[in-house]
């Protein structure tokens, strides 16, 4: 018993194979956490071997949409993987289609295909770019189901179920601008605008401004032609876009532009001479966009057939030369119905990027500029005040009209096969008939104040008037591009032709007349003599339409429409989106 207790304590005090022992209760624990190891970094594998696999279904089920089922069932063959492809009649298979009952244990994984259309807009939520089932179908999602593989985990946890999800679209692409129209032209107002923005004299028919009207000009080859002339070697467009050249040499290299009349070479050659020594500068950025085509390296070229009118690009160099300056022009005689006519134009500068031509992606936008125009016009009275001299002053601001390209839908079957969406909000305007503030003019941070105008001072008598109308449209308006509109290079216009019209005639009709003879006041309607000038307003109508309509056409600019052209679109090769 003695022994006992010491050999008792002694067991007691002794840590010898504590090690060993504690190893043997953690084992279980470092084996099981081993496993779960093992089987989690298998899971990460097969997760990125799906994903994997739906990005590349996608992109190959976006490339032939309208038969992607099969495309997709051929490419997992071809991979060696049995995956069935989830339709609503069933599943698809190499063997053929199967019912939906079928046993999925036979394959390896299940995938579900859902057409739809993606919308690349940065300005739209990720998650939200792609409709599911809205036609016509531009992009594929492919989403791909399987059970994990485990290893360890089995004995005590059931397999989860992986999935990975790839969305492909075609990479969509398309050049269109605004202004661009056909339109009858009057040659003496165009010769005096065009030539005091230019500063010379210009000298131009009608029929030689409605040439350059009716002729386009490939912007790629004319843009690589340009570079060649000034020298640039491994530029990007961008970088010629953003290179100051001089108005002459503008004019010289559009006249090399192929396809063109010799009354379009001759007036462009007109132009060039009518400049002498005058340099003007431009920077083309002003005029062409081109979006991501732009960092291309000049003379690698893009497949897009992106066209000007050549009358868009002489004029709206003109008027990127004169953004923030006022011009003024007499014209004289040139409208039929007119006596005399003072005009005084001021142009706001344009956002950067915001050109009236474009090549890009949805979301990129065209606009007009933004003017003022000032006309001071003088002829004789009508009726009652026949001989005497009628003064009538109008002011004109006009907001840059714009258009966005919304959508751009690949019909398949070919690159060029497919509809473009454009959002358009025509520019609105303000139109006055009262004397103008010259001093704020020209600074479009502040609206010009415009007061009662004097329209008659003679011997007795005194006849003043005022008139404000606005032409406003601040809604979008949707154009639709079919292949063939496209492929006709079809004009298309927002709003009604008579805008221009109805505006200047509701301005004369509005006008507060008012009429002191002898220093005494006479009420609105209620004289002969007010009677008589309210008809020589009306008079003015119809001409002073004219005047506006063809001074604005050369700014590329119309009160409350706008003229969109879609001029190419290209379906390329499906990329990944999300």
């Amino acid at each position: 018993m003695r022994m006992f207790y010491p050999r008792r304590r002694r067991i007691a005090t002794d840590a010898s194979g504590n090690i060993a022992i504690m190893a043997a209760l953690c084992a279980p624990l470092v084996l099981y956490s081993l496993g779960l190891g093992v089987d989690y970094g298998m899971m990460t594998l097969q997760q990125r071997r799906l994903q994997q696999l739906s990005d590349l279904g996608a992109i190959v089920a976006a490339a032939d949409i309208h038969h992607a089922v099969d495309s997709l069932v051929a490419n997992f063959d071809e991979n060696g993987l049995n995956i069935a492809v989830r339709t609503s009649s069933g599943y698809a298979t190499k063997k053929g289609l199967l019912p939906l009952t079928a046993d999925l244990m036979q394959f390896d994984a299940v995938a579900d295909f859902t057409p739809g259309t993606y919308l690349a807009d940065a300005s739209v939520p990720l998650g939200s770019r792609f409709a599911a089932g809205t036609q016509p179908y531009d992009a594929a999602k492919v989403g791909i189901t399987q059970k994990a593989e485990l290893f360890f985990a089995t004995a005590f946890a059931a397999a989860p179920n992986l999935t990975a999800v790839g969305t492909a679209s075609a990479s969509k692409l398309a050049a269109f601008s605004i202004g661009s129209r056909l339109a009858s032209l009057n040659g003496g107002v165009l010769n005096s605008l065009l030539g005091n923005l230019l500063g010379t004299s210009l000298s131009l028919k009608a029929a030689d401004y409605e040439a350059l009207a009716s002729a386009d000009v490939k912007l790629f080859p004319f843009l690589e032609m340009l570079a060649t002339d000034l020298n640039l070697t491994a530029a990007t467009y961008d970088e010629l876009l953003a290179t100051d050249i001089s108005y002459p040499r503008l004019l010289k290299t559009l006249e090399k532009s192929g396809g063109l009349t010799p009354t379009v070479t001759k007036s462009l050659d007109a132009i060039g001479k009518s400049l002498g020594a005058n340099q003007l500068k431009i920077r083309l950025e002003g005029i062409f966009n081109l979006g991501l085509a732009g960092e291309r390296v000049i003379g690698s070229g893009s497949q897009l057939s992106a066209q000007a009118s050549v009358m868009d690009i002489v004029s709206a160099a003109a008027v990127a030369a004169n953004q923030k300056k006022q011009v003024s022009a007499d014209l004289g005689a040139a409208v039929p119905g007119l006596g005399t006519v003072k005009l005084t134009l001021a142009i706001g500068e344009m956002p950067k990027g915001a050109a009236s031509n474009a090549v890009g992606v949805t979301g990129a936008t065209v606009r007009t500029a933004q003017v003022r125009l000032a006309l001071e016009v003088t002829l004789l009275g009508a009726n009652s005040i026949a001989g005497l001299r009628v003064r009538v002053p109008l002011y004109l601001e006009v907001a840059h009209a714009e258009a966005r390209l919304a959508s751009i839908s690949c019909l398949g079957g070919a690159a060029r096969n497919a509809s473009v969406g454009v959002e358009v909000v025509p520019g609105v305007a303000e139109l006055s008939l009262g004397d103008v503030d010259s001093k704020a003019f020209v600074n479009f941070d502040s609206p010009p104040r415009v007061t009662r105008a004097t329209l008659m001072d003679a011997p007795l008598l005194n006849v003043s008037g005022l008139a404000h109308i606005n032409v406003t449209n601040l809604s979008k308006s949707k154009l639709t591009f079919q292949p063939s509109d496209i492929a006709a290079k079809t004009i298309k216009n927002v709003s009604t032709k008579d805008t221009l019209t109805s505006a200047v005639q509701s301005l004369v009709k509005d006008t507060d007349i008012q009429v002191t003879i002898a220093g005494l006041g006479i009420g609105l309607s209620k004289t002969v003599v007010q009677g008589a000038v309210a008809d020589t307003l009306s008079a003015l109508a119809k001409p002073l339409d004219e005047l506006l309509f063809n001074t604005l056409t050369l700014l590329g600019i119309k009160i409350g429409e706008a003229d969109i052209r879609v001029t190419d679109v290209r379906c390329q090769q499906p990329v990944l989106v999300q």
